[in-house]
């Protein structure tokens, strides 16, 4: 078989720049300024402020080839990946753009004429099959009139019953703004596969290619309103055209993941190719190796958390495959032996970091299944009656990670039914109680109408404003009253909404002094600003005007740590090499925090030398300069730092600090070093593989923290009566002196522990064969009954042991009785004979009795010898 994968990115491309398209580079997995996407799962999503109005797109036509992830929000194949023959977490969607150029008939022919004619994939014109919505007429006579398509391979899709507007056919970037019909093209791969096109589509017709006429803005109301400019959206997934040109029936066996899946079965050995776990693991290698690329590490946050999902699924499968080693951080040098020149290079700059990240992963996971697994073979005792619940097995999945097809695969083979649906029934309330916590759930898009929020803040600290709308409960409002919390929107403000790190301002929107808006927060979506507050005194309403005012110290401390955090980068760059790389950062203005690839470890002398070099340049009041440049004019300025680089517009901010720093920044900063002031690194962190993270402080909080740590000290050196230059070596010193003193007393304590074991074989009673031990009172710690009782019973085989302590203020106790005489004597009905539980904590079983007793010592041996003599009765009886 012919890899084709590649010479079809080249078509498509060359196809539409033919069509005068221009080609744009793919942006991040990551999507920027846009919460309510976990990740890039379109093509579209890098042009969605053109798609809302909110900029005008530099060219009217643009093709891409977009890498996307779809694991999370309303688009979510997880669970469908390696189980059907076209579902992926990561793919390939090759897309072509029009903002206000093209509309319906140039779409459909661009995309017929590329997928038809003998020039380019010349695909069987007889096996097409189109959807349309069902409204859409002049797109249905288009295909049926103009391309010719016949009646029967064209079908109508309708709304969903009672829900207008809501149709595979019907696309809608939220429940309001921009919206249109759409189009799709199915392929029909045969006969010999099950499927029908207009009920069931089964593996016999395969959707490659979504096209979207966006046409109208949809209110809040549900009403449609026609759009001045209309665009076209279009989509087609670069692995199912990949595997109708290459004549197979199934994503997973085009010539790349053939090879993988190969390369898979090698490394676990295991013969059957067709088994979907290998599916799986081929797909997952894929999402694990980008997302890591991108700077995601895996957490129990957000998208950290849905790394670590991908990472254990893939696991999971490698364990149903009978691999219990660690094998999937094996597959990155796998993948990457089958990419194109561009990709492989960019990949293996970052191998060792991505493979060691996995590696890690994996070896935890690997940890917590093996403790899972216990339990699960302990909740399969416990059932008794070979039958698994489904609260058991959600409980095994929610907190050890065992996979349903992991639990599945023991059950069988230890013939264990289980209950399924009960299972499922508990997924489901966990994700409806996910949904509403989940960030990425939030109807974000409520704000998108035509506003936008002009920022006036870097040099201004109060503007004068206008309330373009007003917010509560997500729901747009005329008024806001006294005691309300809600969200406000300004045409003009000097708020900063949090982004690039840097978090948001907080500060009063004032109208006449009378009326006093609070805000907390400050956020940024799209273009624009959200100011989330209470109103604190009087109310407003929409189109008030009034004075935008921002808390000014909290402000400069957040300039002063976002300048810093500047400094930091530069220096690590000059202390460990360029490849040194931001990977997040937080900015507020109590401290700063930092994170950045880093393969070195960090040293004390390491911290020393970079708070050092950055309170240098403080000291020496370096100007801090903001430039404005064209991003086209900067691209080829090895000296600028541009992180994330997709996300700039076409006009760039850059921050300029002389000789040391010259980074691409839309956030807040001071003018000069020297209103930093102070730098002190207060932690430092290795938060995975190769991935480190910084805290720390400026100007009079770091003084603040100076002089706590120089008190600190004092007070250490007043205990230690030393002079603060010889702390260090006084502590040792007494570190030493302790160590030994430990020491003395362990050999103390193994001394006495003998002693006292000599006494007790001395004083045993040996009836009917049982060895009978009753210690009296000792004065130590009970955690050494377990050391004597191992003695003992290295040495007797038929014994009954009671030993106590006084401990702090009460006695404690353990009564031991060896396995054989378990049958006869019951210790724990024993002791509830004899003890009033309203002073005795006992717990434990027939064989071995723990507890303590709040009585004094002479109460203790009065019930001591009444439990020796019951003891010395039942054994005497004994036959």
């Amino acid at each position: 078989m012919e890899n084709k994968i590649e010479e079809i990115r080249k078509i498509f491309l060359e196809f539409f720049n033919k069509k005068k398209h221009k080609i744009i580079k793919e942006s991040s997995l990551i999507p920027y300024n846009d919460s309510s996407l976990l990740f890039t799962n379109a093509g579209m999503n890098q042009f969605k402020e053109y798609f809302l109005g909110y900029k005008k797109s530099p060219y009217s036509k643009i093709v891409t080839i977009q890498k996307c992830i779809r694991i999370g929000g309303k688009h979510n194949d997880f669970q469908n990946v390696g189980f059907t023959n076209r579902h992926h977490t990561f793919f390939e969607m090759l897309g072509n753009f029009s903002f206000g150029d093209y509309f319906k008939k140039k779409a459909i022919f661009y995309a017929w004429e590329l997928l038809t004619d003998s020039k380019w994939f010349n695909l069987k014109k007889k096996k097409i099959f189109i959807t349309v919505y069902y409204k859409d007429i002049e797109t249905y006579n288009i295909w049926n009139k103009i391309i010719g398509i016949p009646k029967k391979n064209l079908i109508l899709i309708e709304d969903k019953k009672n829900q207008k507007y809501n149709s595979d056919n019907f696309w809608q970037m939220s429940e309001t703004g921009p919206c249109g019909p759409s189009t799709e093209i199915f392929y029909d791969l045969g006969d010999h596969l099950k499927g029908d096109i207009k009920n069931n589509l089964g593996n016999r017709f395969i959707e490659i290619w979504n096209i979207v006429f966006i046409q109208f803005n949809k209110t809040l109301n549900g009403e449609l309103i026609p759009l001045i400019m209309k665009s076209v959206d279009t989509g087609m997934g670069l692995e199912r055209i990949t595997s109708i040109l290459e004549g197979v029936d199934s994503n997973y066996k085009i010539y790349f993941f053939k090879n993988i899946i190969q390369e898979i079965a090698n490394l676990i050995k295991i013969k059957n190719l067709e088994h979907n776990s290998l599916k799986v693991i081929a797909d997952h290698i894929r999402s694990t190796i980008y997302l890591i690329a991108e700077g995601i590490i895996p957490s129990n946050e957000k998208r950290g958390y849905i790394l670590r999902k991908i990472i254990r699924r893939a696991v999971n499968h490698g364990r149903i495959l009978g691999e219990k080693k660690p094998f999937f951080y094996q597959l990155v040098k796998v993948y990457i032996k089958y990419i194109n020149n561009n990709e492989k290079n960019f990949l293996n700059k970052k191998i060792n970091l991505i493979t060691n990240i996995i590696k890690n992963e994996e070896e935890k996971f690997n940890q917590i299944i093996y403790s899972g697994i216990i339990l699960l073979n302990k909740e399969l005792k416990k059932s008794g009656n070979n039958y698994l619940t489904g609260k058991q097995i959600f409980y095994l999945y929610d907190t050890f990670g065992l996979s349903l097809d992991l639990i599945q695969n023991i059950c069988i083979n230890k013939k264990i039914s289980i209950n399924k649906e009960e299972f499922v029934n508990y997924m489901e309330i966990q994700r409806q109680k996910s949904k509403k916590k989940n960030l990425f759930n939030n109807k974000n898009n409520f704000y998108y109408k035509n506003n936008i929020s002009k920022f006036n803040g870097y040099k201004n600290f109060t503007t004068y404003s206008k309330v373009l709308d007003i917010y509560i409960d997500k729901t747009s409002k005329n008024k806001i009253n006294l005691e309300e919390q809600g969200e406000i929107i300004l045409d003009i403000t000097t708020f900063y909404g949090e982004s690039g790190g840097q978090k948001g301002d907080i500060g009063y929107l004032e109208k006449d002094k009378k009326n006093i808006f609070q805000v907390y927060d400050t956020k940024k979506q799209g273009n624009i600003i959200i100011h989330i507050g209470k109103m604190i005194l009087g109310s407003l309403q929409k189109n008030d005007y009034l004075h935008a005012n921002i808390d000014i110290l909290h402000r400069m401390m957040i300039s002063k740590n976002h300048s810093a955090t500047h400094l930091l980068h530069a220096v690590l760059r000059k202390k460990f090499g360029t490849y040194v790389k931001q990977k997040g950062s937080l900015i507020t203005d109590k401290y700063l925090r930092f994170d950045f690839i880093l393969n070195n470890s960090l040293k004390l002398d390491d911290i020393s030398y970079i708070e050092k070099k950055i309170n240098g340049y403080i000291f020496e009041n370096i100007p801090i300069k903001i430039d404005t440049e064209e991003k086209k004019e900067i691209k080829n300025k090895k000296n600028i730092i541009a992180l994330f680089e997709n996300k700039y517009s076409s006009f760039v901010r850059i921050v300029n600090i002389k000789k040391i720093s010259q980074e691409l920044c839309g956030g807040t900063h001071v003018e000069n070093t020297g209103k930093i002031s102070l730098f002190i690194i207060t932690k430092f962190l290795n938060i995975a593989n190769g991935i480190k993270r910084i805290h720390a402080i400026t100007h009079n909080i770091a003084l603040k923290y100076i002089q706590k740590q120089n008190k600190n000290i004092k007070y250490i050196s007043s205990l230690f009566n030393t002079n603060e230059d010889y702390l260090i070596q006084n502590i040792l010193l007494y570190k030493k002196k302790f160590s030994l003193l430990k020491q003395n007393f362990k050999e103390l304590q193994q001394y006495f522990l003998l002693k006292e074991e000599s006494i007790l074989f001395k004083n045993k009673i040996l009836l009917k064969d049982i060895n009978i031990i009753i210690s009296k009172i000792y004065d130590i710690n009970p955690i050494f009954f377990n050391v004597i009782l191992k003695k003992i019973l290295k040495k007797l085989n038929k014994v009954i042991i009671i030993l106590s302590t006084k401990w702090g203020k009460k006695i404690f106790f353990i009564i031991k009785t060896t396995k054989n005489i378990n049958n006869k004597i019951n210790i724990l009905d024993v002791m509830k004979r004899n003890l009033d539980k309203n002073v005795c904590n006992i717990n434990g079983c027939a064989n071995i009795v723990k507890g303590s007793i709040d009585l004094t010592i002479d109460q203790y041996y009065f019930i001591l010898s009444k439990i020796r003599t019951f003891i010395l009765d039942k054994v005497n009886k004994l036959n």
